[in-house]
C-alpha cells in the first residue's frame, strides 16, 4: 500500500463458519464498496484501504490510510463489524504499526460554542470555533458531537492500551448525533451546521441553553463523500435536508436527475442550490404522493449507466429502498447509498 500511515492486526485460534461471507454483506450494507475472495475481502475507500485475509493461522487484517485519523476511523469501523460477526476475535488480534494508544482519539477534538440562530422554522444554524478546523476539508461531509451530560464534568473519549476508543459510561456517557458541515472558515478558525430541533433532543436543549465559550467535543470528519455520477437520484426527510442540500452544493453544474425532500412544516423549506438538470420537488407530509411514492415511481438509467441512488430517511422506509433498489433492481453498493437516519 502506498498510504503514509499503515496498521496489521493478526489473530490466531478458531474461527467462526462464513467469517468472511459475514463481514462482507455488513460492509456492503453499511455502503462500502467490498470486493469478496476466496480467502478475504478488499475494502477501498476516500479515507483508505482494508484487507482481511485467512490463512492456516487465523485472520490477518491489513489497513492503510492517508493520515492517522483515517486509519484510527477504519480500524475501529472494522472492529465493530467484526464484534458483531465474531464476539472476542477482535480482543485477541494484535496490531503492528501506526496505533495511537493511551491519548484522545486522532478524531478528537474540543470546540467552543459561539452561536445558534435559526435559518428556517424547525432548525437552528449551530457556529462552533476549533483548532485546525480546514482539517474539516477533508475526510467527508459528516463529524459528531460529544456532548457533555448537563452539569457535570466533562470526561472526553481516550484510547486503551489496544488502541481502541473507551467512552465514558453511566451518569458520564456523551451523547454523539451525527451533522453535516454547512460552512468551513478556516480564517475565523470556525464552522457550522445546522440542527433539526425537536421536543426532548438532547443537542435541541444544548444548542437552545448553550453560553458561548462553553466546551463540547466533536469527533471527525468522517464518512458522506458526494456521489459521483452523471445521474443522480437522492431524497430524504428533514432529518437528511443539511446533507442533501451540501451535496446538490457540490454537484457538477451538468448533473441531472431527481431530489424529493418530505418535510412536515412547509416554514422548513428553502432554496436548494441544485443543477438546473435536476428536478426538486417539496413534499408536504400526509399531503398527496408522499416519498416512497415518488421514489418508487423514478425510472432510473440502465446498468452500466452513470448513476447513484442516495437516501436517508426512518428506517422503515430505508428497509424498503433497499429491497427496491439493490434487490429488485440491483444497484450496487458502488450506485448506492441508503442509510437509516432515525427510528420511529
Amino acid at each position: 500500500m502506498s498510504n503514509q500511515t499503515q496498521a496489521i492486526g493478526k489473530t490466531t485460534g478458531a474461527l467462526p463458519d462464513g467469517l468472511v461471507p459475514g463481514l462482507a454483506q455488513t460492509i456492503a450494507e453499511h455502503g462500502y464498496p467490498v470486493a469478496q475472495e476466496t480467502a478475504g475481502l478488499v475494502v477501498s475507500a476516500p479515507e483508505g484501504r482494508l484487507e482481511a485475509r485467512l490463512d492456516e493461522d487465523g485472520l490477518t487484517v491489513t489497513i492503510g490510510a492517508a493520515g492517522s485519523a483515517e486509519l484510527h476511523m477504519i480500524r475501529e469501523a472494522f472492529l465493530h463489524v467484526l464484534d458483531d460477526a465474531a464476539p472476542g476475535v477482535s480482543g485477541r488480534m494484535r496490531w503492528e504499526g501506526d496505533v495511537a494508544k493511551t491519548t484522545y482519539p486522532p478524531n478528537f477534538r474540543k470546540a467552543r460554542f459561539v452561536a445558534a440562530e435559526p435559518v428556517s422554522r424547525n432548525f437552528l444554524r449551530v457556529t462552533l470555533e476549533a483548532d485546525k478546523v480546514e482539517d474539516f476539508r477533508e475526510g467527508g461531509m459528516h463529524f459528531r458531537l460529544a456532548l457533555p451530560p448537563q452539569g457535570r464534568e466533562p470526561i472526553w473519549p481516550r484510547l486503551d492500551e489496544a488502541g481502541r476508543t473507551q467512552w465514558p459510561k453511566g451518569d458520564d456517557a456523551l451523547h454523539n448525533p451525527a451533522y453535516t458541515f454547512v460552512a468551513i472558515e478556516p480564517d475565523e478558525r470556525r464552522f457550522s451546521f445546522d440542527l433539526f430541533v425537536h421536543e426532548g433532543g438532547l443537542a435541541t436543549r444544548w444548542a437552545q441553553t448553550a453560553q458561548v465559550g462553553d466546551v463540547i467535543g466533536i469527533m471527525g470528519p468522517g464518512g458522506g463523500k458526494p456521489p459521483e455520477s452523471d445521474f443522480l437520484l437522492i431524497a430524504g426527510d428533514e432529518t437528511a435536508l443539511p446533507a442533501i442540500r451540501r451535496i446538490l452544493e457540490l454537484s457538477p453544474a451538468d448533473r441531472r436527475g431527481h431530489v424529493f425532500l418530505e418535510i412536515g412544516d412547509p416554514g422548513d423549506q428553502m432554496p436548494l442550490a441544485a443543477p438546473s438538470g435536476m428536478n426538486v420537488e417539496w413534499l408536504q407530509r400526509g399531503e398527496g404522493s408522499g416519498l416512497w411514492d415518488r421514489l418508487s415511481a423514478v425510472d432510473l438509467p440502465p446498468a452500466g449507466s452513470s448513476r447513484f441512488v442516495w437516501i436517508a430517511a426512518e428506517r422503515a422506509l430505508a428497509t424498503k429502498a433497499r429491497r427496491h433498489f439493490r434487490d429488485h433492481l440491483r444497484l450496487t453498493a458502488r450506485e448506492s447509498y441508503i442509510s437509516a437516519y432515525w427510528t420511529a
